[in-house]
């Protein structure tokens, strides 16, 4: 197997008792759906086809918990659009209900993340999981995140419904509503919690907490190749390799840690060299390590194989470059679409655009340039990476405040104009005017300088205080 098709190697979900299998009154399989504590029921509208429908709810995950009958939840049905969207049911079951539910979360990225659903796809009455890829928001008004393709299944018709699973952090967060029927693309589209919930508000009694923001780092490691009488191995620890199994190397490794940097030598004179780059290397290097190989004779085998590997683990790396700028990239345009809500504040830089040459370049100079020079590039641009993100985290920080003073703003307004409206005071000339000119100053798109807005608040407040 390819260090690329190891690296994306995702380890099987354990159990998670929130999954459901969704019946009709026959027995018919309808599809897919989620469990909410107390017995709610979420699935698609299009999956149940009415909002008048019983249907019957099976835990996948708990053979012997039985069935539930549900019906709809009050204000829980949200048909499909006209121009799509929408397509939600929540329902309840009609007895009592003490078996386990999921919290929804919210995802701090839509791109480049592996998730994975349960559905029923025909003939799979036992359910079959299926892999994708958050490819980013598309859909009726931009409100779902697409899901591409992976090679390990794939989310087809018979998913609606299913909740989507968060490979890193475990966290519900969305669920199937559709998949597109052509054999060729594949895709598919999930509702993320936040459209659930501006749907079916009911839905937000179930949400928990966010999906942390993890900093971007690369997934893989790298290999570096030294040739006797070149140089001494320049890592923490060097393990010898010569006269020795594969287990027996195993067992010399020293306890991994995180980036580590470990050297092997003598790896032609052990028992099977080979197997020594696949078994021991390569998955210390799909961990991100980096390991420095130590080799006799350039042209061995075994050094002919490891020097393959090390530019396979420099395509990664730069792949993984790739995501972290994507990601920048996403970031960037979602905090200046809130940025966007104020005048008077400052702009958010094009830091990603800066990388988007380097990364081309990088890219096609994988099998051309010298492994050593490339990686050192490497290096550099992945700490301009790193320096961006922190930047555009701080620019999310920002936008964060001037959101939660905006909204302080808009609720003492409301509160004080509550009080002088019970005081009597609600045609009072002065406090009317007073009070229209900073609502205008709230209500207007985008907000005029906080500042200014800020004052005339405090001016009504202050009036108010005065005259009550």
């Amino acid at each position: 197997m390819s260090i690329e098709a190891e690296s994306a190697f995702r380890r099987s979900p354990d159990a998670e008792p929130w999954r459901l299998l969704l019946r009709d009154r026959d027995g018919a399989i309808l599809g897919a759906g989620i469990a909410l504590a107390g017995g709610a029921v979420l699935t698609c509208a299009h999956v149940v086809e009415k909002p008048d429908a019983e249907i019957t709810a099976e835990w996948v995950d708990l053979p012997d918990a039985g069935t539930r009958t549900a019906r709809l939840a009050p204000s829980g049905w949200a048909p499909t659009l006209p121009g799509g969207g929408g397509d939600i049911a929540l329902f309840k079951t009609t007895e009592p209900c003490d078996l386990p539910g999921a919290l929804l979360s919210r995802l701090p990225a839509t791109r480049n993340r592996m998730v994975h659903a349960l559905g029923f796809p025909e003939p799979h009455e036992f359910g079959v999981v299926a892999t994708a890829m958050l490819a980013g928001r598309s859909g009726p008004d931009n409100e779902w995140i697409q899901l591409d393709r992976t090679e390990r299944g794939r989310i087809r018709p018979g998913f609606s419904g299913a909740g989507v699973v968060d490979d890193r952090s475990g966290a519900v967060v969305g669920m199937v509503v559709t998949s597109y029927r052509d054999d060729e693309d594949k895709l598919a589209w999930l509702i993320p919690v936040e459209t659930l919930i501006r749907h079916v508000p009911a839905i937000g009694r179930w949400l928990g907490p966010d999906v942390p923001r993890e900093d971007w780092r690369p997934w893989i490691g790298l290999i570096q190749i030294v040739i006797t009488g070149s140089g001494p191995i320049d890592a923490g620890r060097v393990v010898d390799a010569a006269g020795k199994s594969t287990d027996e190397v195993e067992r010399s490794l020293p306890p991994p840690t995180e980036r580590m940097s470990l050297g092997v030598a003598g790896i032609e004179q052990a028992q099977e060299p080979e197997r020594v780059l696949d078994d021991v290397v390569g998955p210390l290097v799909r961990r991100g390590a980096t390991v420095v190989l130590q080799f006799e004779d350039e042209s061995s085998p075994a050094a002919e194989l490891a020097r393959q590997w090390q530019r396979d683990a420099l395509q990664d790396r730069v792949d993984a470059l790739a995501v972290g700028i994507a990601e920048l990239a996403d970031r960037e345009r979602h905090a200046r679409r809130k940025r966007a809500r104020f005048k008077g504040v400052p702009e958010i830089p094009a830091l990603a655009a800066e990388l988007e040459l380097p990364k081309v370049i990088l890219r096609a100079s994988v099998r051309d340039q010298e492994p050593t020079k490339l990686a050192r590039a490497l290096h550099h641009y992945e700490r301009q990476l790193v320096k961006h993100l922190t930047v555009i985290t701080g620019a999310e920080q920002e936008n964060d405040g001037l959101i939660r003073e905006f909204e302080r703003l808009r609720g003492m307004l409301a509160t004080y104009n509550a009080i002088a409206v019970e005081h009597g005071l609600a045609e009072d000339e002065r406090l009317v005017a007073l009070y229209r000119e900073a609502r205008a100053a709230l209500d207007t798109r985008p907000c005029e300088y906080l500042a200014v807005t800020r004052t005339l608040v405090r001016a009504y407040v202050a009036e108010v205080r005065r005259r009550t």
